[in-house]
C-alpha cells in the first residue's frame, strides 16, 4: 500500500500547481514547464529521465523487499489489531472524510447557494466537460480491465503457484511513469492529441491497478479447476470465459471502479495533451480554482466526487448481486 501512495505523491502535479508558494517546484512541475511553456524538450526529457529512474529504483526495492518478507510470520494480538484499526479510522477520517467535507460546503456555503451549484451545472462549460468525462472514463476502464484481465489470465496460467516475482513485478513498471512524462512523450510522439490519444495514455499509466485486483481474484481458483477446464475443453477461450471471468467477476468489477475513478479524476494528462475543444470535470475544476472561483470550483469537484461514489457503489450492488444469485 505504501508504494502506490509514495508514487501519487512523488508524481503530485496539480496540488503543486495549485498550493505551492511562489517558486516552490517539483520534477513533476519542472518537467511540464520545460515542455509547455518554455518547449524545451531536451530539458523536460532530462528531467523525466530522472524522475522515472528515482521511481524504478522503489520498485525494484519494493520487488526484492517483497520476496524477502516471505519468511516473516509476526505474531500480532487482538488488542494491537483493534488499536491500529483506530489509528486508521481517526486518519482516514481526519485526511480524508474531513477534506471531502469541507469540499462540499465550501461550495454550498458560498454566496448564492443552491442557486450556485444550478448555475455551475447548466452552464455550458460544465455540461461539456461533464460530457467529456463521461467519454473517456468508461472507454480508459474498459481498456484497463481488458488489458489486466489478460495479463492476470497468462501468468496464473504461465505460472501457477506464483513463485515468479519477476512476472508480477512487470505490470508495476507504468506505475514509475508520471502523467506528464506520458504526456509529454504523447505529445512529441503523435503532436496533435485527439482523445483518443487521452485514453490510450490513461489506459496506458492505470491498467496495473486492474491487474492487481483482477489477479488477486484468479489466484483464489482452485488449480484443480484449471485442470479440469484444460481437459475438458479442448478450446482455451472456453476455460477462460467459463471458469476464469466468472470467479474472477469481484475483481473485474472493482477493478473498472477504480480504473473509472482514476481516469475521471487525472487533470494532469487532459492539462498537457490539450485535446483540441475538449475538456473534462477535473480540468474543468482545476481552471476554476486557477481562476480563484474557489466556490464554483467546490461544486463541480463536490459532483466529481458524488460521480466516483456513485459508481462504486453501482460496482458494490453488482457484485452483492452476484453474490446472491451468481
Amino acid at each position: 500500500a505504501c508504494v502506490p501512495v509514495f508514487l501519487y505523491c512523488f508524481f503530485s502535479f496539480m496540488i503543486v500547481l495549485l498550493f505551492g508558494s511562489p517558486g516552490s517546484s517539483t520534477l513533476e512541475t519542472e518537467i511540464y514547464r520545460a515542455a509547455r511553456a518554455s518547449l524545451d524538450f531536451r530539458t523536460a526529457a532530462a528531467l523525466a529521465l530522472i524522475e522515472t529512474l528515482c521511481a524504478m529504483t522503489v520498485l525494484f526495492i519494493y520487488g526484492a523487499r517483497k520476496g524477502a518478507a516471505r519468511t516473516e510470520t509476526p505474531e500480532r494480538t487482538e488488542k494491537i489489531e483493534y488499536a491500529f484499526a483506530a489509528v486508521i479510522a481517526a486518519l482516514v477520517t481526519f485526511f480524508f472524510l474531513a477534506p471531502l467535507a469541507g469540499i462540499a460546503a465550501g461550495g454550498f456555503s458560498a454566496k448564492g447557494g443552491i442557486l450556485s451549484f444550478i448555475k455551475i451545472i447548466t452552464s455550458k462549460g460544465f455540461k461539456s466537460a461533464l460530457f467529456g468525462t463521461c467519454m473517456t472514463a468508461p472507454c480508459t476502464a474498459l481498456l484497463c480491465v481488458a488489458a489486466g484481465f489478460t495479463y492476470a489470465a497468462y501468468i496464473r496460467l504461465r505460472d501457477p503457484l506464483g513463485k515468479s516475482e519477476i512476472l508480477k513485478t512487470l505490470p508495476m513498471l507504468p506505475m514509475a511513469l508520471s502523467s506528464v512524462v506520458m504526456g509529454v512523450g504523447m505529445t512529441i510522439a503523435v503532436r496533435r492529441a485527439s482523445i483518443a490519444t487521452l485514453v490510450l495514455a490513461e489506459t496506458a499509466l492505470a491498467w496495473p491497478l486492474a491487474f492487481r485486483q483482477i489477479y488477486a481474484s484468479l489466484c483464489v481458483v482452485p488449480q484443480a479447476a484449471i485442470d479440469a477446464g484444460r481437459m475438458l475443453s479442448p478450446v482455451a477461450p472456453d476455460m477462460i470465459f467459463r471458469i476464469m471471468i466468472p470467479s474472477a467477476k469481484r475483481g473485474i468489477v472493482s477493478a473498472f471502479g477504480f480504473c473509472f475513478a482514476v481516469s475521471m479524476g487525472d487533470t494532469a494528462l487532459p492539462l498537457v495533451l490539450s485535446v483540441p475543444r475538449f475538456d473534462t470535470l477535473s480540468l474543468y475544476t482545476y481552471r476554476l480554482a486557477s481562476a480563484y472561483r474557489f466556490s464554483d470550483a467546490c461544486i463541480c469537484g463536490t459532483i466529481l466526487c458524488a460521480l466516483c461514489a456513485l459508481v462504486f457503489a453501482l460496482g458494490n450492488k453488482i457484485n452483492n448481486f452476484g453474490s446472491l444469485y451468481g
